[in-house]
């Protein structure tokens, strides 16, 4: 089984989302990125739109408002404006 990525969504309001997921897709302003495990570390700008994750219960998704994306060490942290249910 592939590795686990600890995924955290943050807002001004607090944390709106800390799990594990398998794989997390985050909107970008030119499109999307796919993170695995082990992905290189990186920084990029957060769209407003549709976060995914695939985890041992499915795959689910996630609203969320614009912000950065930090990738490092098999954690993804987004601090986005706002997020919440589609």
């Amino acid at each position: 089984m592939a590795g686990r990525i600890r995924l955290q969504v943050v807002t001004p309001s607090g944390t709106a989302l800390d799990r594990r997921a398998d794989y997390v897709r985050i909107p970008l302003p030119e499109g999307s990125l796919g993170v695995l495990a082990d992905h290189a570390p990186m920084l990029c700008t957060v769209a407003k739109g549709t976060l995914r994750l695939r985890d041992e219960d499915g795959e689910s998704s996630l609203a969320v408002g614009r912000g950065v994306a930090r990738v490092e060490n098999n954690e993804v942290t987004l601090l986005v404006e706002a997020a919440g249910e589609e």
